[in-house]
């Protein structure tokens, strides 16, 4: 092995130990059981949760461009270290105002490493001339991290059974400030000014370069920036019909009978097939587009949320619940490709903090709409709605893709 490979794999194998860290969780399959033996409502946990994406909203955009500012590194340290006090939180409250300071907490948190932990890995590959491999090494990092949630949230309820509820988030704020300490040892290549487009040439400019805030209002003013905006919209539409199921399973399967460690195990199971979908992921995005990607994975996932609506038998429910965690493992990742080959390096994290933006805007808002119709119809006609609306997403997609196959043609007319 030369001296130049062994500095690829100590990088990538960094990315995938800060993977790890980021995804370990041992409280996320249990929490909603945890609140609810405290004497927190269903209806007040699903305030939590918006407070939660809403002051995730709040931050999405300011730490994008504080990661582009003052690097991608700092931004993720200050999201490891908020995350750890929010573990210690739980430890030191039991009712709703101070919850809901604690989920304030949370969800800023989360912006300070949302998608600065992508923009770095594409960076330090473009670098390197390695952008090709990014869908692969993404994949990989994915699946390595839904392997650790998976395993954190079955030692989670383990730890529940076994000691007590303490121990849960005591294990999950140091595993927070280990996380803070990995990233101390990943690489991060300061790109110049110029940006370097997906085909690895450099964009050379005479004009001195703008800020951070000012490229991102002038990229998303152009053609090229406004087009990607329905394909967020779409997208955030798709993630509806599974992020807020995934926090409402828990008491789901509770009222049908299953005890804490089984439903961590279901949790875990998630993980351990999302692992399996993340790997098999950069194969199939360097075979198929974003469109054919999309349409699939939404018809399958509407489907299985019919299913699941019927509610058969619980081993259907556990196979459906199952498939429509993981499926969207797929998309996710032809998504992302698609958002960086579309954006320059030097906005790259703030464009990424603009579509997870415009996604917890939604999804914020989807998890008190989402609670409030399992109360007033029932998780049966709830599911048929989210299904429909998961739907509805593809057509912000197929416009963002006509709109891009457009442009692609002009410019090959132009040529």
């Amino acid at each position: 092995m030369t001296g130049l490979e062994f500095l690829k794999n100590k990088n990538d194998n960094l990315y995938y130990s800060l993977s790890i860290f980021m995804n370990m969780d041992v409280q996320r399959s249990l929490f909603v059981l945890y609140l609810l033996q405290l004497g927190i409502t269903q209806g007040e946990i699903g305030i939590l949760q918006s407070f939660l994406f809403f002051s995730s909203v709040a931050l999405e955009i300011p730490s994008g461009l504080l990661a582009d500012r003052y690097g991608r590194k700092s931004s993720l340290i200050i999201g490891f270290l908020g995350l750890s006090l929010s573990g210690v939180g739980f430890l030191l409250f039991s009712s709703f105002i101070p919850f809901a300071i604690i989920f304030c907490l949370f969800g800023a948190s989360i912006a300070m490493g949302s998608g600065a932990d992508r923009a770095l890995l594409y960076d330090n590959l473009l670098a390197e001339n390695r952008t090709a491999e990014y869908p692969k090494i993404l994949s990989r990092a994915r699946a390595i991290g839904a392997v650790s949630l998976g395993l954190s949230m079955l030692l989670g309820g383990v730890l529940q059974d076994a000691m007590s509820w303490n121990s849960v988030y005591i294990f999950f704020a140091i595993s927070k400030l280990i996380g803070a300490l990995v990233v101390i040892f990943l690489p991060e290549v300061k790109l110049p000014s110029l940006s370097l487009n997906p085909n690895n040439k450099s964009d050379i400019r005479n004009e001195k370069a703008d800020g951070a805030f000012t490229s991102l209002i002038k990229f998303f003013r152009s053609k090229k920036g406004a087009f990607l905006i329905p394909l967020f919209i779409g997208y955030a539409l798709f993630e509806l019909s599974t992020i807020p199921l995934f926090i409402y399973g828990q008491p789901f399967f509770s009222m049908q009978g299953l005890e804490i460690p089984i439903i961590a195990g279901i949790y875990a199971a998630v993980e351990a097939v999302s692992a399996l979908m993340f790997m098999a992921a950069g194969f199939i995005c360097s075979k198929h587009s974003l469109g054919i990607i999309a349409f699939t994975t939404t018809g399958i996932v509407a489907l299985l949320l019919f299913i699941l609506s019927l509610n058969i038998g619980i081993l259907t429910s556990i196979a459906a619940f199952l498939l429509i965690m993981s499926l969207p493992a797929i998309y996710e990742t032809s998504y992302e490709t698609y958002i960086h080959d579309n954006v320059e390096s030097r906005i790259r994290a703030s464009c990424l903090s603009v579509a997870n933006l415009v996604n917890s805007v939604i999804i914020g808002i989807s998890y008190t709409v989402f609670g409030g119709l399992v109360d007033i119809y029932g998780f049966s006609l709830t599911l048929l709605i989210v299904a429909a609306t998961c739907f509805a997403g593809l057509f912000g997609v197929g416009t963002t893709l006509l709109l891009g196959e457009q442009k692609a043609q002009s410019k090959k007319q132009e040529a």
